[in-house]
């Protein structure tokens, strides 16, 4: 089922409410990590000797405030979880664990858990997973043809929502069929700033392509940003972005219960 959801919270991302970094950097594995704002972040630290994820120190209780707006607002709340490292990434073994344990008590929040590295999950889930938490969404990321596969890895794992995330988009893709099945795609151009020289060049096209993959499998759509002809570069941090004068900013419906 596709929803219309009002954002609330504060991140600076259009697709979330609120973004939980309870650890912090990652290693580059495919081509859409190449200008990565994690990696561009790790190197403001000075941390070029980076060894793997570090436990951040403040951010942990904050699920549980954010659970406490969303109850007194009588809304649901999306999370984006580990926006600045992977939920998966092997280095954070020793702390996932409490994280489950947080995202299972915060059940008026939406945790959404966006990956490269699929492959990780089966070994990495709760045991009391069962067919999924309601209120996780599981995601990967596809930034180019070569990536379908993790696609594939996602499906073989239980969840009650799944997620495509194609930005940075780098190449058209097919995922007709790949993508039957997904709940939502989140389409966008690579941002290592506006106007930036190095930003790789996304084709409206391609996101037009995709759109017609998602009307098709009624997959909810949420186009974020893209540069156009003339450099300038559209992001609104509040709504989705207009596709041929039609604004693409849909969601899932929720699974969770508060």
């Amino acid at each position: 089922m596709i929803a219309k959801a009002t954002k609330i919270g504060t991140s600076g991302i259009g697709w979330t409410g609120y973004t939980w970094n309870c650890w912090w950097g990652c290693h580059k594995i495919s081509p859409g990590c190449l200008h990565c704002y994690i990696d561009r972040e790790m190197r403001k630290q000075h941390l070029s000797a980076f060894k793997g994820p570090i436990r951040t120190k403040t951010t942990w209780g904050k699920p549980d405030q954010w659970q406490k707006e969303a109850l007194e607002a009588g809304t649901r709340i999306m999370i984006f979880t580990t926006g600045f490292s992977d939920f998966f990434h092997v280095g954070a073994d020793k702390w996932r664990s409490e994280a489950w344990r947080i995202i299972k008590r915060c059940t008026a929040l939406d945790f959404q858990v966006l990956t490269k590295r699929p492959e990780n999950i089966p070994d990495r889930l709760p045991p009391d997973w069962g067919d999924g938490y309601d209120n996780v969404w599981l995601g990967v990321t596809v930034e180019n043809p070569d990536y379908l596969h993790r696609i594939d890895q996602l499906k073989q794992v239980p969840a009650k929502t799944r997620f495509i995330s194609a930005e940075p988009l780098l190449a058209p893709i097919n995922f007709d069929p790949a993508a039957k099945g997904i709940d939502w795609m989140i389409t966008g151009c690579e941002s290592t700033g506006p106007h930036s020289a190095s930003n790789r060049k996304m084709n409206l096209q391609w996101v037009r392509d995709i759109d017609d993959v998602c009307i098709k499998y009624g997959i909810a759509h949420f186009f974020k940003q893209y540069e156009d002809e003339n450099g300038k570069f559209h992001h609104d941090k509040e709504r989705g972005q207009m596709l041929d004068g039609v604004m693409v900013e849909e969601f899932p419906a929720s699974k969770g219960k508060a």
